[in-house]
């Protein structure tokens, strides 16, 4: 562990207001040992599946039982992050099923865990799309999500991500169960949405909070790159959030320069 690939993530000096979350993709290895690596430093790793083109980082039995074995070690919690090479919303029928049968697996493969949450995005449309296309969009959901809810059991803690369309759109799927929301801060910035409405909207059933710096590109920015003060706008707007707050970027240098800023923002007057 003294390796410079496991530099270890900064702590902070005092304890944050929420129970902090980074990636399962902050060091160039497999899932197992950034989880060893991070576990000391992090309430909550955020665990980031992918399995596509022959390739997968799905745990065996194992490796979950290593898993829930270091969760109990360092009173860390998981938030299971499901793989979005494929839309629960598309207008492929094969498509969804394809999508759904592999959530139903990783929610069995991870079941042992007891996730904090199961972070859903409900993709299949684009903010320009047509009203008929988005009320297809909207029937076609209402069945995966569903047998998702059952195969999960809690409500609670299957969350809803708001994505790069207006979040006003999902209500029927949110209507079926009292979902919790994965508040995904930049991609609000991102699309320029009304952020400071959306958080007062849906601050009360949020779960989990994505943090990260934002532009106009999709990527996951350190947060050194979102000004200082609208950062702190952003921390100051959560109230008395208690939940996962998971800094949501991929790598050493973004994770350990987004930590410095969080640190830097929470250990100071607001």
């Amino acid at each position: 562990m003294n390796s410079p690939a496991y530099q270890p993530l900064p702590r902070p000096p005092h304890p944050l207001p929420f129970r902090l979350g980074v990636t399962s993709f902050v060091y160039p290895d497999a899932l197992l040992p950034n989880i060893r690596a991070l576990a000391p430093v992090a309430d909550d790793v955020e665990l980031v599946f992918f399995e596509s083109g022959g390739e997968s980082n799905l745990p065996d039995a194992a490796e979950v039982r290593c898993l829930a074995d270091l969760a109990a070690e360092h009173a860390l919690s998981y938030t299971i992050h499901f793989p979005i090479d494929k839309a629960l919303g598309s207008p492929s029928a094969r498509e969804r099923q394809a999508l759904l049968d592999q959530t139903l697996r990783i929610i069995e493969i991870c079941r042992p865990l007891q996730p904090h949450g199961w972070i859903l995005h409900l993709e299949g449309i684009e903010p320009d799309d047509t009203p008929a296309r988005v009320a297809e969009w909207q029937s076609d959901l209402a069945h995966p999500v569903q047998a998702i809810l059952a195969a999960t059991g809690d409500p609670r803690r299957l969350c809803i991500e708001n994505l790069g369309y207006p979040f006003e759109w999902c209500q029927p799927i949110l209507d079926l169960a009292p979902f919790s929301h994965c508040l995904d801060i930049g991609h609000l910035w991102q699309m320029q949405y009304d952020w400071k409405t959306h958080v007062r909207n849906h601050r009360a059933h949020t779960r989990i909070v994505h943090l990260y710096g934002a532009d106009h590109t999709s990527r996951h920015h350190a947060l050194t790159i979102t000004p200082a003060p609208l950062a702190a706008e952003f921390l100051a707007a959560l109230g008395d959030y208690r939940e996962v707050l998971t800094l949501e970027t991929f790598g050493y240098e973004d994770t350990c320069a987004s930590l410095e800023r969080l640190i830097e923002l929470t250990q100071k007057p607001r």
